[in-house]
Formats: C-alpha cells, sequence, structure tokens
C-alpha cells in the first residue's frame, strides 16, 4: 500500500494547478497558429510568450471547476446527468463553449443526456475536450488507477465516446500516477497499461508511435514533430475521414479544415514528445516540457495546461520554479457563475479535501493519507 500525508498530497495538488494554469498562460497566446507563425514571432520559448493578465480566462479549466462544485454537492456517487446538469446551471457564457462541448451542452439543454450526449449529432466526439479537463480526476485519486479510470469513463461521455474519452483516462492516470511516479517514461507506460492495446486503439496506436519519434530523434523536437504532424497524423486523419460514408459529410469536412487541430490525436502526440523532451532539462523539466509543447503548436493551451498538471504534481508547488509561479499571484479567473475569482492555494485545498475523501472511502485498499 501506498502512503502520503495530507499536507504533501496537498502541496502536490496545488502544484498540478500552479501547473496547470502556467501552461495555459503559455499556451494560449499561440493557439491554433501556423508552426511558421510561432517560430517567427516567439522564437526559442522559454519564459510566459506574454505579460500575465490575471482577468483573462481560458476556457479549459471551466469545467473542472463545476466538476469540483458537483463533487461538493452530489458526494462521490456522482452520475454523468449530475454533472451534466451544473454544465447547464453554472457555465456562464455560451460563447466559450466549443466543439463537443458545445454539442452535448444543446443535446442535455433537449433532455438528451449521457452518454448519448456525447454521440447524438457529434462530430467531435473524439477531439481534444475530454483530454482537457482530465486533470481533476488524477487529482482527487492519487495512484488509485481504476478510480481514476471510472471517473474519466463518467465525465468524457457526457460530450466524448471511443478515444475521446481515452484521452480523458490517459491524461488523469498520468497525473495520478506522479504523485508517486517520477520517471515520466515509467508514468507513461503504466497509465497505457489501463487502455486498449494498439491493435484496438488509434490512442494507444499514437503515444506508441511518438515515444518511437522522440527514441529516433532525441536532440530535435522539431523533426519529431514534424513527422508526427506531417506524416503520422496526416495519414492516420485520412484513414479516418475515408471511413466516413461520404468526404463531405460534416465530420469529414471538419477534419479536412483547420478544426482538425483540436482532434485528440495530434495533440497527445505533442503532449508526449514535450514530456520526453522536457525530461531531459534536470533544472526545469517543466518549464521546458510546457515551452517546447508551446513551440509545437496545435491545441497550445490544452496541451501546455495538461502537461503544467502532470508535472505540477510530480513536483508539487514548493519545487516549482519562482519564474512559473510568482507572475501567477496565486489567483485565476473563470468562466463558472458564482465563482469567477479564484486562489489556486483555496481551489486545491477543496480538491485535497474531496481527494481525501476519495481515498479514504473508494481507494483505501491501495493508498492510504496520512495526518
Amino acid at each position: 500500500m501506498k502512503e502520503i500525508r495530507f499536507k504533501y498530497y496537498y502541496n502536490k495538488v496545488f502544484g498540478s494547478w500552479i501547473g496547470r494554469v502556467a501552461g495555459d498562460f503559455v499556451g494560449a497566446p499561440l493557439e491554433l497558429r501556423p508552426i511558421k507563425t510561432i517560430q517567427r514571432r516567439y522564437g526559442e520559448i522559454n519564459d510566459y510568450p506574454k505579460k500575465i493578465d490575471l482577468n483573462y480566462v481560458n476556457d479549459d479549466e471551466m469545467y473542472e471547476i463545476i466538476a469540483l462544485i458537483a463533487l461538493e454537492k452530489y458526494g462521490l456517487d456522482l452520475t454523468a446527468k449530475d454533472l451534466a446538469i451544473e454544465w447547464v446551471n453554472l457555465l456562464k457564457y455560451d460563447k466559450a463553449v466549443f466543439t463537443a462541448e458545445k454539442v452535448a451542452l444543446n443535446n442535455i439543454r433537449s433532455n438528451i443526456f449521457p452518454p448519448k450526449s456525447g454521440i447524438h449529432n457529434n462530430p467531435y466526439f473524439d477531439f481534444i475536450g475530454a483530454q482537457m479537463r482530465a486533470d481533476i480526476w488524477g487529482q482527487i485519486a492519487p495512484g488509485c488507477s481504476d478510480i481514476v479510470k471510472y471517473y474519466c469513463v463518467m465525465d468524457g461521455s457526457i460530450s466524448h465516446a471511443g478515444i475521446g474519452i481515452e484521452g480523458e483516462i490517459f491524461v488523469a492516470l498520468l497525473i495520478s500516477n506522479a504523485f508517486f511516479e517520477n520517471d515520466i517514461r515509467k508514468n507513461i507506460d503504466q497509465a497505457l497499461s489501463f487502455l486498449p492495446n494498439e491493435n484496438e486503439s488509434l490512442y494507444t496506436k499514437t503515444v506508441k508511435e511518438t515515444i518511437s519519434l522522440y527514441e529516433q530523434n532525441t536532440d530535435d523536437f522539431r523533426k519529431a514533430r514534424e513527422l508526427l504532424i506531417n506524416e503520422y497524423w496526416r495519414k492516420i486523419k485520412e484513414e479516418i475521414i475515408n471511413n466516413e460514408p461520404t468526404s463531405e459529410t460534416e465530420r469529414a469536412l471538419i477534419l479536412k479544415g483547420r478544426e482538425s487541430k483540436v482532434h485528440v490525436l495530434p495533440n497527445i502526440g505533442i503532449i508526449i514528445l514535450s514530456l520526453l523532451y522536457g525530461a531531459q532539462d534536470k533544472i526545469d523539466p517543466i518549464g521546458r516540457s510546457i515551452c517546447v509543447a508551446a513551440m509545437m503548436g496545435y491545441d497550445t493551451d490544452c496541451n501546455c495546461g495538461n502537461i503544467g498538471a502532470i508535472l505540477g504534481a510530480r513536483l508539487g508547488a514548493d519545487n516549482i520554479p519562482s519564474k512559473w509561479k510568482d507572475p501567477l499571484q496565486n489567483t485565476f479567473s473563470t468562466y463558472v457563475k458564482g465563482h469567477e475569482k479564484w486562489k489556486i492555494s483555496e481551489l486545491s485545498r477543496r480538491i485535497a479535501n474531496i481527494g481525501k475523501k476519495v481515498v479514504e472511502l473508494k481507494g483505501k485498499n491501495e493508498v492510504k493519507i496520512l495526518k
């Protein structure tokens, strides 16, 4: 059985949220921009690309805030329908809701609830949204993989299906494992063991192919990124499009356009490359990983945020370099009704309190949180 003291556990949750918010601020200015534009305008990124505006709101965290509020309201056995209803009640602006989540929200308002809300008229069911909001499920179940998977399947079914949900499971497991496992490669392998094998899952296949690209290009992340996007993802995307009834379906047209940059597969590839290249930096692996992801483009705020959450949980708040946490001033803003301003420390405390209950009631044979 693994043991962790509450103070140490809380510090790691706090670190995970500092990393998440820091990653968002690094990635947001670059989101969906062409890679050549990022290189020309920002060059070698090693700090926040823009001065931080603490009133800026990123849409990524709002689902996790709602998940916390729902856990506090309904208890640990909340259902996907409970959580879906809270989306309707608490999301402040429809303008901040995109792709699969937008479809799901419209479905829920039409009394179409999970899991149907995730697949009904939803061409985005395997896009990045569920993976984007994975962090909290890893944070509340440190070292408890089956519990993490349970919550991710529940949450993911609101707006996603298939590999879209696999993405949420995988990233949440990377965070859950990070409370105890410092080696990122071992963490990745352990998380993969909870997904279907590569012959059954394009997600697992993509993670393994990405690891191979890293191993073949350990000194050149830009080369690995080029092979990932321009060879591997281009081929897989064509296969997905060819499986559509016609090349003119809504889903096929989306995958042919700019929105394909929000698909889960190329973005988990970027996350994996960034984690592996960042691990080469023994002084600031979290900063290097986040910045590599930013320089790779695509859905940069989601990717940098997930990476920050993974490595922040590994390091804990006390060990994150000041250059990343001090500009945040322990503060961020969000689009959740009645919960627009947060202290990161207070958010982390509430999540840790929930996590203590999860471990005590559901994971007592795997992990023990000590006083």
